[in-house]
């Protein structure tokens, strides 16, 4: 098929970016569906298909169109044909609810809904409690999309370029202060997005095969996303499943592997004996929330030369810093050989990097503001709230943190995550960092829960390993917390309570949800659905 470019052959947006890949690499292969490889070509070609389908069905160039839809080959083609014919993509998590999503919709002002299969009923009675009449398109599934997509252009009329300022996407934040908000992406942030998350792995070509395994709408998405704009090619696997990622990463010779802290610790939980199944892959990118020490050790010796983590925001995209290979390789190094560095290595690992030059920062009273190309100019219809976090283009990101003689940033967490405990402040991320060292605890959180005495207490919610040999009672637990706490940080910041969890209750972006389990444990409760032990008594 034919490609438009721009009359002045500048790529000012990601519209034009798609079109220049489609037709410097036509014939190679962009995207696996099924038991064959589809060419960029062909990807161009369902996508103006897609796009036409869109346009049939109300949606015009513009417009919001909300993406409600599991990993797959369609949830791609749907983020091709939405960038590329100018329409604003809404690409929510396939973990909301109908309600959650008919509320954004409402909110985005939406015209168009995209589901497929099953999704489509929940949908509609969701939109209909809310009295909305927004179209709800069935895609169908990935077995269909030749047959229904391939050869429907969208014709040369409809083909929109907008300017770089333009809203390209909404990405609607997980909602853990309240409601879902909308942040504005225009073409020109998210095209320095690219640039600078390319600019920070291995020189990535139609050589390289990405494994997507992480959720699309959010890091792992993306990052796919910026390799196809340099050929490379994309293997979705969905649902998540170690062994079946690893089975893709050596089926398909997986060379770039986006992942998100958990996932990370899941797959390399599952490499044992099974080492030869990345042996391809050069280039591990991982990012959206904090891991622990442990498993980026392990992982950095699983991957040599390959970690690489990027810190960002929905507000501000990913990388704003990046922990290099290099930072990942010498600190599992130094704390496999070389004990006298491991205070060092392991703060190392703690930080999320260094600051990357294209972005500014600064710290006010502890909380980071950055300004650069990649920053919101806002968040969609919330004028008033927009001003509360934007002055003269810096963005105040809400976290917490400080940047250290060496360059690296270390983030101690979000600023409405702080506890006060008898007047001092408390990070919940740097308790958490002294208790994800305990041997059999496979990961924690910590949190600020009502206290007569203090104000606030210190709580930890810990999930035991499942494969320990001798598991861990309750009373063994609290006293380790006591004494690795008492060992590294000051007394009044160890927990008041220990309580063991089976999992810790998570949001739609995977993130940890700290609202919640304050929300779920009450120190007036009676009864605690998450089945806490153990109170500790604060001296």
């Amino acid at each position: 098929m034919s490609h438009r470019t721009n009359p002045r052959n500048e790529v000012r947006t990601v519209s034009e970016l798609l079109d220049r890949v489609y037709a410097s690499h036509a014939a190679e292969h962009a995207l696996r569906w099924g038991e064959r490889w589809l060419s960029f070509d062909e990807v161009a070609g369902l996508a103006a298909g897609m796009a036409r389908e869109l346009l049939d069905s109300g949606a015009a160039p513009g417009d919001r169109v909300v993406v409600y839809l599991e990993n797959s080959v369609l949830a791609r083609l749907v983020d091709h044909a939405l960038l590329g014919f100018g329409f604003v993509r809404v690409a929510l998590s396939s973990r909301l609810h109908p309600r959650e999503v008919a509320a954004i919709v409402d909110d985005a002002q939406a015209a168009i809904v995209c589901v497929a299969g099953s999704r489509e009923r929940g949908v509609r009675d969701a939109l209909n409690e809310r009295g909305s009449v927004v179209p709800v398109l069935d895609l169908g599934n990935d077995d269909a999309i030749l047959t229904r997509f391939y050869g429907a252009t969208a014709g040369g009329e409809t083909r929109v370029y907008s300017g770089p300022g333009d809203i390209a996407m909404l990405m609607y934040s997980s909602g853990t202060t309240g409601a879902p908000k909308g942040v504005v992406v225009t073409h020109s942030a998210w095209l320095a997005q690219t640039e600078h998350a390319l600019s920070h792995l291995p020189l990535i070509g139609p050589q390289d095969v990405v494994v997507l395994g992480a959720p699309m709408p959010h890091f792992g998405g993306s990052v796919a996303l910026d390799c196809a704009m340099r050929g490379a090619r994309t293997v979705v696997v969905e649902p998540f499943d170690a062994s079946r990622v690893l089975d893709a990463v050596e089926r398909h010779g997986g060379t770039v592997l986006p992942l998100v802290p958990t996932l990370l610790a899941r797959l390399v939980d599952a490499l044992p004996g099974r080492e030869e199944s990345v042996a391809t892959v050069r280039s591990v990118p991982y990012g959206g929330s904090p891991a622990p020490v442990d498993v980026l050790a392990r992982a950095a010796r699983c991957f040599p030369g390959a970690l690489t983590q990027f810190y960002g925001l929905a507000e501000a995209l990913a990388p704003l810093t990046v922990l290099t290979p290099d930072d990942h390789d010498r600190a599992a190094r130094d704390l496999a050989e070389h004990p006298h560095r491991a205070d060092v290595a392991r703060t190392r690992l703690q930080s999320a990097g260094r600051w990357i030059p294209e972005i500014e920062h600064r710290d006010d009273d502890g909380v980071l503001k950055i300004r650069g190309p990649v920053v919101m100019p806002g968040y969609w219809r919330r004028d008033e709230l927009t001003a509360s976090v934007l002055n003269d283009g810096w963005f105040s990101t809400g976290d917490i943190g400080c940047t250290d003689d060496a360059g690296y940033l270390h983030i101690f967490g979000r600023r409405s995550d702080l506890i006060i405990s008898g007047g001092f402040n408390i990070h919940p991320r740097e308790v958490e960092q002294v208790i994800e060292e305990i041997d059999g605890i496979a990961e924690v959180a910590v949190v600020g829960l009502a206290d007569e005495r203090w104000g606030e207490g210190v709580h930890a919610f810990a999930v035991l390993e499942a494969s320990a040999s001798v598991p861990i009672s309750r009373d063994e637990l609290a006293r380790l917390v006591r004494e690795a706490c008492l060992a590294r940080i000051a007394s009044y910041k160890k927990p008041v309570g220990v309580h063991v969890v089976d999992a810790l209750p998570r949001n739609s972006f995977g993130k940890v949800d700290r609202a919640a389990l304050r929300e779920a444990f009450r120190p007036e409760s009676t009864t605690d659905p998450q089945n806490p032990t153990n109170e500790m008594e604060n001296p």
